[in-house]
């Protein structure tokens, strides 16, 4: 009898640490969501669940890089582009759930942007990191 007790806590101990672990995962994955993304002719925003926000200007972009993982992201995609103003500043938008569409076409207004090399980095297996456009030396 003593046996089923203690299978019986062990048991209850596990579905309680099993429980508040998925109830953490939520939480970081509610801070990490895209509320929204806004795009204007100066630039674009997204607002993330936490209250953060990431911004980049088309004037001030030097680089987009589309990067495969093998993991969802908490928008539950599995390739984002980074959109980088220099090293440490820039935005992430995800890529396959809808939130994109915009930031296309205003990356197709950017000199040399090329939309077919953008969708053949995304196709690649996961994990992969691949620049599909720089700023080209000398313009603004």
């Amino acid at each position: 009898m003593l046996d089923y007790v203690v299978i019986a806590v062990v048991l209850g101990v596990f579905v309680t640490a099993l429980a508040a672990r998925r109830r953490g995962r939520a939480a970081k994955n509610g801070r990490a969501r895209t509320v929204s993304i806004d795009v204007t002719g100066d630039g674009v925003s997204r607002a993330l669940g936490d209250g953060r926000i990431e911004r980049a200007t088309w004037a001030q972009l030097t680089l987009v890089e589309v990067i495969c993982t093998p993991v969802k992201t908490a928008d539950g995609a599995t390739s984002f582009m980074l959109l980088g103003e220099s090293s440490d500043a820039g935005c992430l938008v995800p890529l396959g759930v809808g939130l994109e569409s915009r930031v296309l076409v205003e990356l197709t207004r950017l000199p040399g942007f090329r939309l077919e090399r953008l969708t053949d980095a995304q196709s690649h297996k996961a994990p992969h990191r691949e620049t599909v456009w720089e700023r080209p030396a000398g313009s603004a």
